[in-house]
C-alpha cells in the first residue's frame, strides 16, 4: 500500500483488496510483494522481439509444416502491428495463420490477405438479434468478410464456439449447415465446445465471470451437436 501511488492496494475489513480499476499496471508493487502473489499480465513487445522468438523455431516449422498464429483477443484490433509481423514472416517464408472474429474493416482483410496462409474465422450466432445481444455487434460485417475472403480463394477454417443453452439453438445449427453448403471449399468446420477455463483468469484480473449457470459441454452434448449438423447435411463438422 505504501508504494502504490494510485491507491490500488487497500485494506477493507481487515483484508487486503486489490482495486483493479485504480491500477495503471506500473508493476512497482511486484517487487514489494513478499509472497510473490502479484503478477503483471501482458507486456509490450516490438515486432523485432517477437521475430527473435519466432525465428528460433524456424527449423521446427519447416519439418512440421507449422508456423505462427496471430490470436488474441482480436489481432485485427492492432492492425498495423499485425501487418508488420505478417510482412516480416512472409519475407522469411514462415507459414502464417490469423485467428479472427471477422469484425474488422474489409479493407484490412484485403490488405493482409496476401500475407496469410490460413484464417481461423469465428461464427458465433446466426440470428441477428441474438448476435447483437450476446456479442454486442451485428453479424452482417462478419458474414460479409467471410464471403470476401472465400471469394479470394484463401484457406479458411470456420470455428463455431457453442455454449449449451446459450447459442446451441436449432436456428444457429441450421446457420452453420447453411454456411457449409454455401462454401463447400472451406478447409474445415470446427465446433469449439464451451469450457470454463477462463473463470480463474477473470478472477485474477478482478473481473466478474459473466457466464454463470452454464455447464461445460460434455461428450453426449457434443455428440448431439454433431448428429444434428449431420442431419442438416453438414457431416464434416468436427469438435475442435
Amino acid at each position: 500500500m505504501d508504494v502504490c501511488e494510485q491507491g490500488a492496494h487497500q485494506i477493507v475489513d481487515d483484508s487486503h483488496v486489490m482495486v483493479h480499476a485504480l491500477c495503471i499496471a506500473c508493476g512497482i508493487c511486484l517487487s514489494y510483494c513478499t509472497h510473490d502473489a502479484l503478477k503483471l499480465i501482458g507486456e509490450e513487445w516490438s515486432v523485432e522481439k517477437i521475430m527473435e522468438e519466432v525465428e528460433r523455431d524456424v527449423d521446427y516449422y519447416e519439418h512440421s509444416g507449422g508456423g505462427i498464429t496471430l490470436s488474441g483477443g482480436e489481432p485485427m484490433g492492432q492492425f498495423q502491428f499485425a501487418l508488420d509481423i505478417l510482412e516480416t514472416c512472409r519475407e522469411g517464408g514462415i507459414h502464417t495463420c490469423v485467428e479472427t472474429s471477422g469484425f474488422a474493416p474489409q479493407r484490412h482483410y484485403k490488405r493482409i490477405n496476401p500475407l496469410v496462409d490460413l484464417f481461423l474465422l469465428d461464427y458465433k450466432v446466426m440470428e441477428q438479434d441474438a448476435h447483437q445481444s450476446l456479442i454486442g455487434v451485428p453479424n452482417d460485417l462478419i458474414l460479409s468478410n467471410l464471403d470476401f475472403l472465400y471469394s479470394q480463394g484463401v484457406s479458411i477454417i470456420l470455428r463455431c464456439p457453442l455454449i449449451p443453452g446459450v447459442n446451441d439453438t436449432d436456428a444457429h445449427l441450421e446457420g452453420i449447415a447453411a454456411i457449409s453448403e454455401k462454401y463447400p471449399d472451406l478447409e474445415g468446420i470446427e465446433i469449439m465446445a464451451y469450457h470454463d477455463l477462463g473463470r480463474d483468469k477473470d478472477l485474477r484480473l478482478g473481473r466478474e465471470y459473466r457466464v454463470k449457470g452454464v455447464k461445460t459441454a460434455d461428450e453426449s452434448t457434443m455428440q448431439a451437436w454433431l448428429e444434428s449438423l449431420a442431419a442438416l447435411g453438414c457431416a464434416r463438422a468436427v469438435i475442435g
